[in-house]
């Protein structure tokens, strides 16, 4: 047993513990730990140019080093065989934010893979890894929803290209949050994405990526509504827009959705 651990077990440690449990808020410390933002590029810092002085790596980070690789490599022919490593590799509990993360922002990215990505989050054996889902998307649906990217400063080049990466990320998100409500890892959080995703339809005038997005909200609907009919809400935004469309293919993919 170390020194330390030997202080942390002594019976005057322990009832001043207790003394000072109970004179704070233990909820509202837990939840202002779990929101504080992970920092994923932790393990660069500190980087030594000079050899004499070489950073010593900790196990933890050979993990987090590792299960990055391995999920930057994912494809559908190898995925079986990464996803038991990248598994095996969580050797502990508070690495979990961090694997949740970055598969959350592969997703925004890499929309063909989103499938893969949801089925290692609901195959990580730890308890912990809702409740790191939960937080991260509700991270993403402030950023990407109300907050929105201020480029007012910016040039119009600069603006378009900041407008058609946050749509593209809206898209990541919203198929994301579909695979995992459709996986049970989330509940209750399609429509709350889905509300201000279709009213983006609407005011976006760019005929190609509110193809974009219609294309993305029919994948959607192929998962969230394979059972039930889509909402009269909804139906009503893709019929308001087919009638306004000058584009053809708009019209067709509309038509498609709506089973016309």
């Amino acid at each position: 047993m170390s020194f330390q651990q030997s202080i942390l077990e002594t019976s005057d440690f322990l009832k001043h513990y207790a003394s000072y449990k109970e004179s704070i808020n233990i909820s509202s410390l837990t939840d202002f730990l779990d929101n504080i933002d992970t920092n994923k590029k932790y393990y660069r810092m500190g980087i030594q140019k000079n050899k004499r002085y070489k950073k010593e790596v900790t196990k933890d980070t050979e993990h987090i080093k590792k299960i990055t690789s391995l999920i930057n490599k994912i494809t559908d022919s190898n995925y079986e065989i990464l996803k038991q490593e990248i598994i095996s590799n969580i050797k502990v509990d508070y690495i979990i934010p961090y694997i949740v993360e970055t598969l959350a922002e592969h997703s925004l990215v890499h929309h063909i893979y989103i499938p893969l990505y949801v089925s290692i989050l609901k195959d990580i054996p730890s308890p912990k890894t809702r409740g790191n889902v939960s937080k991260i998307c509700d991270k993403y649906y402030q950023t990407l929803f109300v907050d929105g990217i201020d480029v007012s400063g910016e040039s119009s080049y600069l603006q378009l290209c900041a407008k058609n990466k946050r749509i593209d990320k809206i898209i990541g998100f919203s198929l994301f949050i579909t695979h995992l409500e459709d996986n049970g890892i989330l509940t209750d959080y399609v429509e709350k994405i889905l509300d201000p995703f279709m009213e983006q339809i609407t005011v976006i005038n760019d005929d190609i990526e509110i193809f974009k997005m219609l294309t993305s909200f029919y994948n959607i609907s192929l998962i969230r509504y394979k059972t039930t009919p889509i909402p009269n809400k909804y139906r009503t935004t893709l019929e308001n827009v087919k009638q306004s469309t000058k584009t053809s293919k708009i019209r067709y993919k509309i038509m498609d959705i709506l089973g016309e």
